[in-house]
């Protein structure tokens, strides 16, 4: 008896599975859904207009036999294109707090889409000037690749609905860059964040 070939898997890289979801992402924004009464704070919630969010989180380095403390901030600028989508620029600054570790400084091309009421995901794809390899070796090592979050966003005042307002936000969001050497690096960034518009 012969034996069948079956083929082999494909192994698509991180680029493009954080590609495919953002446009999982934007189709299930723009897919027509009935309307449901629980659904009209959704459309008021939020505004079009300009949108910038600003955070200072703690952040954690897994590393291959430990883990290194870290903490980022982060400065989003962009646009509600609609109540439920933003688009924009997202410039972060990591600061690893271990002995000789540059810092790292990256961009990142970022969509953002409010599920329901205040519950968002984003994702993002950019570069890093540095992600550590190892606290023993602490020369520059660049990356790139992108970001994956969620979380929630509360707003803040009296007139929630009547106009672009405050929110402060709770997320969480896992940034995973490829290095020159193709090794992969992640860091988990946790906290609050102030959202505008």
């Amino acid at each position: 008896m012969t034996s069948l070939a079956y083929p082999r898997p494909v192994r698509l890289p991180a680029s493009a599975k954080l590609a495919l979801l953002a446009l999982l992402a934007a189709l299930a924004v723009i897919t027509p859904r009935p309307a449901r009464a629980s659904e009209g704070e959704v459309a008021t919630d939020f505004k079009r207009g300009p949108f910038a969010e600003f955070a200072w989180r703690p952040a954690l380095v897994p590393l291959r036999d430990d883990a290194m403390p870290a903490a980022r901030t982060h400065m989003l600028l962009g646009a509600r294109l609609s109540p439920a989508v933003v688009l924009g620029t997202m410039g972060h600054v990591t600061l690893y707090f271990d002995k000789d570790q540059k810092v790292g400084a990256g961009l990142d091309a970022m969509i953002q889409v409010n599920v329901t009421r205040g519950f968002y995901l984003r994702t993002g794809v950019g570069a890093i000037s540095h992600v550590p390899i190892a606290r023993e070796v602490t020369t520059r090592t660049p990356g790139y690749g992108g970001q994956v979050g969620l979380g929630y966003a509360f707003r803040i005042g009296k007139d929630k609905g009547k106009g672009p307002g405050v929110a402060l936000a709770l997320g969480a969001d896992y940034d995973l860059r490829i290095l020159p050497d193709k090794r992969r690096r992640g860091i988990f960034v946790l906290g609050l964040s102030f959202m505008f518009g």
